[in-house]
């Protein structure tokens, strides 16, 4: 996983000296798709995720994205839910550069859909979790996100971000932490919706 991460990171960072030109600008539209993983901040758990997202860059330096989780599952068998898929929207910052690297940071406000899991049949449960009388719940969430995009062709791009999601599942029991720290990243797609734009 350390090796790959580190590939990834080093092809683009490798690409710069034969740039001397911003890939990005208004009118550029993209896409995402891959698997992703979170860490929960409360629980000794790992979270996987179908994640996807699109994207519209309103301005040189300023895009609007939305994009979806959906839960696949968790690496412990005591995580208390069986569904906790999320999305987010909001605007992303993308600090200048003259090549094809795309560093980027955004807020994104969100939702998520808990369900808490049910109590396996003949086991003593140590918490309490599994006794709400409505287990699914719509939570609001909040997070931060930041990554680097490479612009690799005019059609095709490299990614990988970082994003931190804070908030909490509530129902009629004690709040139960949704922290966590998720990490994604792949190749995505691109196509310009500016037809005087420079796509060679």
């Amino acid at each position: 996983m350390k090796k790959l991460i580190a590939i990834i990171l080093f092809f683009p960072l490798a690409s710069i000296a034969q740039d001397n030109e911003r890939f990005i600008a208004k009118g550029l539209f993209s896409g995402k798709g891959t698997l992703a993983a979170g860490q929960m901040t409360a629980f000794k758990a790992t979270n996987m995720y179908v994640s996807g997202n699109l994207e519209y860059y309103i301005e040189d330096n300023i895009s609007f994205r939305g994009g979806l989780y959906f839960f696949l599952g968790t690496s412990n068998a005591a995580l208390p839910f069986s569904k906790n898929s999320t999305c987010f929207t909001g605007f992303y910052y993308h600090p200048k550069t003259n090549n094809r690297l795309d560093p980027y940071i955004g807020f994104e406000p969100g939702i998520s859909w808990t369900q808490l899991k049910a109590p396996n049949n003949g086991s003593i449960e140590t918490y309490p979790y599994n006794i709400s009388t409505y287990p699914q719940s719509i939570n609001p969430l909040a997070s931060v996100t930041a990554g680097v995009n490479y612009y690799a062709t005019t059609f095709t791009h490299l990614f990988i971000e970082a994003k931190y999601v804070q908030g909490i599942h509530t129902s009629d029991i004690p709040a139960v932490s949704l922290s966590e720290f998720r990490i994604a990243f792949g190749f995505g797609f691109n196509i310009w919706t500016i037809k005087n734009h420079k796509t060679t």
